[in-house]
């Protein structure tokens, strides 16, 4: 057996002084996880829409990468450009994720179908390809998936498909990259952030009422009572982010107040 130092249990969070890549990180929780990692000091790529970097102040990362991830070009640019800064990374974070709109597969617009499985499927997928290029010894990758693709949301055939697809994407890689690195997902349920008002990048409000369904009816259904802020979800990508996780890989780690609850 491989000898192990013990894990440090007083420090269950990502490692100071390494260094994070974030791609979607000016959502809402993508930069909520920025925040919460430059506070433990450490060092912060993002990556994400050129508009959505125009809106946040991420003046304090340490590089900002603009990419669309629907588009394979724009991502082949932007790891050129890690390239050329000579990055490797201990940790990445994929948070990005949008839909357009709610409708039934019966009336169900192909193109946006199309639009919504190749921004939160495709695209991650080949971000990955690139991004295995630069990670550093033992280094851990957390995706962002959802409970729609299992509780069977009406309405969001695209982002439920595209979010399921990537968590067998999360158990494939995990295999694939093991032992060296591990890889799991967040699979949150409603999180009281833009996306449920309509998307960061398209101007939506972090805060009010929000478009995508009824609060109160939601809260209704979960043990908990309430529907998650962006805090109930950084703190487990921290977590699978530390080496108090070091033997978890393969996982989707399901984060919903109860309102799932599964093996």
């Amino acid at each position: 057996m491989n000898h192990l130092s013990p894990p440090n249990f007083k420090h269950q969070t990502i490692k100071p002084n390494s260094t994070l890549l974030v791609i979607g990180g000016c959502g809402g929780i993508g930069f909520g996880v920025v925040e919460q990692a430059l506070a433990l000091g450490v060092k912060v790529v993002v990556m994400d829409l050129a508009i959505a970097g125009a809106q946040r102040d991420i003046s304090a990362v340490s590089h900002f990468i603009a990419v669309d991830l629907r588009d394979k070009t724009s991502i082949v640019a932007a790891f050129a450009m890690v390239e050329s800064l000579d990055i490797t990374f201990d940790s990445v974070v994929i948070s990005s994720g949008y839909t357009l709109g709610s409708e039934p597969i019966s009336t169900l617009d192909i193109d946006k179908f199309d639009d919504v499985m190749s921004g939160n499927l495709r695209g991650p997928v080949i971000a990955l390809q690139y991004v295995s290029k630069y990670l550093s010894q033992h280094a851990s990758i957390v995706l962002l998936s959802t409970a729609i693709g299992q509780i069977g949301s009406v309405g969001y055939a695209a982002y439920g498909a595209a979010k399921s697809g990537l968590n067998a994407i999360t158990r494939i890689l995990a295999a694939e990259l093991s032992p060296a690195h591990r890889v799991n997902a967040i699979a949150p349920g409603a999180v009281d952030t833009a996306f449920i008002r309509g998307g960061y990048a398209s101007g939506a409000k972090e805060s009010g009422s929000a478009l995508r369904f009824n609060v109160e009816e939601y809260n209704k259904k979960i043990p908990l009572g309430r529907m998650a802020n962006i805090d109930d979800v950084i703190g487990p990508i921290l977590f699978l982010l530390s080496d108090s996780a070091r033997y978890i890989t393969g996982q989707v780690i399901h984060v919903n107040g109860g309102g799932l609850m599964r093996d």
